[in-house]
């Protein structure tokens, strides 16, 4: 009986403690969230391939997410994964893995050559 009376008086104490904590305990700052700042949307002509900030200044404006322009025949395109015949012919290696084909030996995770 004695023990249960000490777990009492321990646990009372224990809840005691917790709340005064919790009383005196600073309230953690809020951040506030910066305005995201606005992407301005880019455009791209259907026909001739072009990019511009305007609709006006395009022939068929077509609204464009992301756009890249290809390093070999400098075209726009919206893949990513965008081949050309001047791409290909310097296309040195190729995933055992996947089949992507690269350039470079460190773009691809099993490189192969190609011959």
């Amino acid at each position: 009986m004695v023990k249960k009376a000490q777990k009492k008086c321990v646990t009372a104490a224990k809840k005691k403690a917790v709340t005064a904590m919790k009383k005196t305990a600073k309230p953690a700052a809020v951040k506030a969230k910066a305005p995201a700042a606005k992407k301005k949307a880019l455009y791209s002509c259907k026909t001739c391939g072009k990019v511009a900030a305007s609709r006006t200044h395009l022939c068929s404006a077509v609204k464009a997410e992301e756009v890249y322009v290809c390093a070999y025949c400098d075209k726009n395109s919206s893949d990513p994964r965008h081949v050309c015949v001047p791409m290909v012919a310097d296309m040195k290696y190729v995933c055992k893995n996947c089949g992507r084909v690269t350039p470079f030996r460190g773009a691809v995770c099993q490189p192969k050559a190609i011959r």
